[in-house]
C-alpha cells in the first residue's frame, strides 16, 4: 500500500500545528507574564478554593470568585497602597539623609580618635578603601540622589502608567478566576495531550506546584521575618525602624547582600556620630540574627518541598532576576526545576541505553 499520501497528509497537518501554535503565542505574548503569576496563585489558593467549593455543595464558579475577591482584598490591594506608601516616605527619607550629609563634613567626622585603629586597619588591609583617598561625602551625596531620582522615576512610571497598571490588573483577576474554576478541567486536558505516562506527568505538575510554594511562600515568610528582625534591631540603637525596616524586608530579596544593604551603612552612620558601641552592635545584630534568618529559613522553605541543592537554588534566582527581573525571582527556579524534573525523566526512560554506553 502506497503510504506517501499518508506521510504527506502527516507532515501536513504537523506544518500547520506548528503554524498555529506559533501564531497563537504571538497573539498571547503579551499576557505570558500575567498567566504564570495567575498559575502560580491559582496553586497556592488551591486549597482554600477546594475548602469553600465543599462548603458550597461543589459549586466552582461562586467558590472561585470568593478566592478570588479574598486574593485581591487581603494581598494585591494592601501591596499596591503600600507600595505608594513607601515611594512617597522613601523620598522623604532619602531628602532627610541627603541634608544631613550637605550639613555635616565627613572628613571631621572620620578624624575621631575612636575610629583611629578602624581607619589605620583599612590603610594596612584594605588601601583600597581608605578614606583619605575617597571623596566619600560626594559620593554618598551623588549616591542619595541617583537613589531619589530612581524612586522619582519608579513613582512617575506607575504613575504614567496608572492606564496599563490598571488594565494588566483587571487581565491577571480574570485569569485567575477562570484558572481557579476551570483549572482542573484545563490541567487534566493538558495531560491528556502530552505524550508522557501519568506518573510522569504528576511529577512535573507536583514540582511546579511545591517549587512555586516553596519560592513564594519561602521568600516572603523571609522577608516579613528578616524585616521585622531589623526593624527591633534599629529601635534599640535608636534609629526609626518603620521605614528602614521594610527596606530589610525587601532587600533580603537581594542574593548574597541582601540586608546588608540597610544595616552596614547604618552601624557605620552610628559609628561616625560617636555611637561607635550601638554600631557594632546593629553589626553583630545584622550578622547573627538577620542574615542567620536567611541562612536557616531559605533551605528549609526552598530546599525542603523542591529538592533542589542550594547551589541551584542561588544559581537559578541570580540567573533568573538577571533575565526577567523582579519575575526572575519565581522564573528562575521554576525553569531550573522543570529542568531537572525532566532529565530526571529522561534517565530513568533511557536507563538502558544509558547503562549500555558504560
Amino acid at each position: 500500500m502506497d503510504t506517501s499520501p499518508r506521510r504527506f497528509s502527516t507532515l501536513f497537518f504537523m506544518i500547520a500545528l506548528a503554524c498555529s501554535l506559533f501564531l497563537a503565542y504571538i497573539v498571547l505574548r503579551p499576557f505570558v507574564h500575567l498567566i504564570v503569576l495567575g498559575a502560580v496563585l491559582a496553586t497556592l489558593c488551591h486549597p482554600v478554593f477546594r475548602a469553600l467549593r465543599d462548603k458550597m455543595g461543589g459549586r466552582g464558579g461562586p467558590a472561585a470568585l470568593t478566592t478570588v475577591a479574598m486574593v485581591v482584598f487581603l494581598i494585591i490591594v494592601p501591596l499596591l497602597v503600600l507600595t505608594g506608601a513607601l515611594l512617597n516616605q522613601g523620598m522623604q527619607t532619602l531628602a532627610s539623609v541627603q541634608s544631613w550629609l550637605v550639613e555635616n563634613d565627613l572628613e571631621s567626622l572620620l578624624s575621631q580618635e575612636h575610629l583611629a585603629p578602624y581607619l589605620d586597619w583599612l590603610k594596612t588591609h584594605v588601601p583600597l578603601l581608605d578614606p583619605s583617598k575617597i571623596d566619600l561625602q560626594s559620593d554618598l551625596i551623588e549616591l542619595s540622589k541617583q537613589s531619589g531620582q530612581i524612586i522619582l522615576d519608579a513613582g512617575t512610571t506607575l504613575l504614567g502608567n496608572a492606564l496599563g497598571l490598571t488594565i494588566n490588573f483587571c487581565i491577571l483577576v480574570f485569569i485567575l478566576f477562570f484558572l481557579m474554576r476551570d483549572g482542573e478541567t484545563m490541567l487534566a486536558r493538558i495531560k491528556y495531550l502530552l505524550p508522557l505516562r501519568e506518573e510522569q506527568e504528576n511529577r512535573i505538575i507536583r514540582q511546579f506546584g511545591d517549587i512555586s510554594r516553596s519560592v513564594v511562600m519561602g521568600s516572603f515568610l523571609i522577608a516579613v521575618c528578616q524585616g521585622l528582625a531589623g526593624s527591633l534591631g534599629l529601635y534599640i540603637v535608636g534609629i526609626p525602624p518603620l521605614f528602614w525596616g521594610f527596606m530589610m524586608g525587601f532587600t533580603s530579596l537581594v542574593p548574597v547582600i541582601g540586608t546588608a544593604i540597610i544595616w552596614i551603612p547604618a552601624a557605620l552612620y552610628l559609628s561616625l556620630v560617636g555611637d561607635w558601641e550601638w554600631g557594632l552592635f546593629l553589626a553583630a545584630w545584622g550578622v547573627i540574627i538577620v542574615s542567620g534568618i536567611d541562612s536557616i529559613l531559605r533551605p528549609l522553605l526552598l530546599k525542603g518541598r523542591s529538592n533542589m541543592s542550594m547551589f541551584y537554588v542561588f544559581l537559578s534566582i541570580l540567573g533568573g532576576i538577571k533575565y526577567y527581573g523582579a519575575l526572575g525571582l519565581l522564573y528562575g527556579p521554576l525553569i531550573v526545576s522543570l529542568a531537572m524534573v525532566m532529565l530526571s525523566i529522561y534517565s530513568e526512560a533511557y536507563r538502558q541505553h544509558l547503562d549500555s554506553q558504560e
